[in-house]
């Protein structure tokens, strides 16, 4: 039987293979457990030797074309390492610029985390954030969240305190959380347009298995909700702006290859993509520190994450990690199980090996099968 540790690094690859390329990840299954196939000799006529040598020729040709654009890409991706890095080094900056967090946003956070919350309350706040009421409207307006009064006729949110009225303190609490990250989710990440929805369904996942571990570490359930939802803003930091500085890098390097009539390096320019294998290595390197400094940045006073996350970017792991560090690990751990069960590319096996690493409270899995990974479950009592 294989042992339970080797299906750890399995399981975490096949999810970044599937969080650039579904379809390169299904393959890659596909490939794993597909059995060897005898090669099949097929008799050919022997070469001349002017076809030797034309074969010879295109072959080194593209070998050295293959190599120029090697080298052209690499250059290209430590620029953009470093400026990623000095980016980064700026929490503001990220805050503001990159990810463009309305400040409202953690005040709204905090006061839902207090008992004296109260619609009024929140009302104040929430005009500051000019998306929040659209948004909020949508959500009422859409087949899952539609109501109809006594008489029939679908209730709409004509203001915004009727919004907030619509869900409730209580359902608030994760509406909030789940608007912020949707709002600020990446858009464009040619050649890799599923990047978003990984995200997406990471964000969930994640954030509806911390809410059900949370009881069985006495921490409150909304608050471990919250962190992880929040837990893939470095994430979004790291992917917007690795995608924004390869296309500026990239139009740079092409506008002085053009200038100094390096025709070469100009053809080898045009041929260079983002690379998903670059960007994994910097999320590796550089997501969870992002995180750390955003929410520390954020400035929560009511909500106790900062400390979280800045454990969870040190290096070496706690040797007495805080209780909502271990729902945020094993909420990750679970809800990238989750994903890839949905996606067919993890067996049962490698799954309860998986698991088994994060030292699940007991009964906690149970409650964790039961628990829709793919919408954020909303209470029914909607009122103040």
């Amino acid at each position: 039987m294989t042992s339970p540790a080797t299906h750890t690094p399995i399981v975490e690859t096949r999810f970044k293979q599937l969080f650039i390329d579904l379809k390169a990840a299904k393959q890659q299954l596909a490939d794993e457990n597909a059995p060897p196939i005898a090669k099949e000799v097929v008799p050919t006529r022997e070469l001349l030797a002017v076809e030797k040598q034309a074969r010879e020729d295109k072959k080194l040709s593209q070998e050295k074309e293959d190599n120029r654009i090697e080298s052209v890409a690499a250059k290209l991706h430590q620029e953009i390492e470093l400026k990623l890095s000095e980016a980064l080094s700026d929490p503001e900056f990220i805050i503001t610029k990159v990810l463009a967090i309305d400040m409202a946003l953690p005040k709204i956070l905090d006061l839902l985390a207090v008992k004296a919350c109260t619609v009024s309350r929140l009302e104040v706040l929430a005009t500051e954030v000019p998306w929040l009421y659209k948004d909020l409207s949508k959500m009422i307006n859409s087949a899952k969240y539609r109501r109809r009064d006594s008489k029939g006729k679908i209730i709409s949110a004509e203001t915004l305190r009727v919004a907030l009225t619509f869900f409730g303190i209580e359902n608030l609490k994760m509406v909030v959380p789940f608007l912020l990250i949707r709002r600020h989710l990446p858009q464009i990440t040619d050649p890799y347009p599923h990047i978003k929805r990984r995200i997406w369904e990471q964000s969930i996942a994640t954030a509806m298995s911390g809410k059900r571990l949370a009881p069985f570490y006495q921490l409150d359930e909304n608050q471990a909700f919250t962190a992880g939802m929040l837990q893939n803003l470095g994430p979004i930091a790291v992917i917007k702006l690795y995608f924004r500085l390869f296309d500026q890098i990239q139009l740079s390097a092409l506008k002085e290859a053009e200038d100094t009539l390096k025709h070469q390096r100009h053809s080898a320019l045009t041929k260079v993509e983002p690379s998903g294998e670059i960007l994994l290595s910097l999320l590796d390197k550089y997501a969870a520190k992002a995180t750390a400094d955003i929410v520390d940045g954020l400035g929560f006073t009511r909500l106790p994450l900062s400390g979280a996350f800045t454990e969870l970017a040190q290096a070496e792991p706690s040797a007495s990690p805080l209780p909502l560090v271990k729902v945020l690990k094993q909420s990750n751990a679970y809800g990238k199980y989750r994903i890839l069960k949905f996606h067919e590319l993890v067996s049962n096996d490698e799954a309860k090996d998986y698991l088994r690493q994060f030292a699940f409270p007991m009964g906690s899995l149970e409650s964790l099968k039961t628990t829709d990974m793919r919408s954020i479950g909303l209470e029914s009592d909607n009122s103040e």
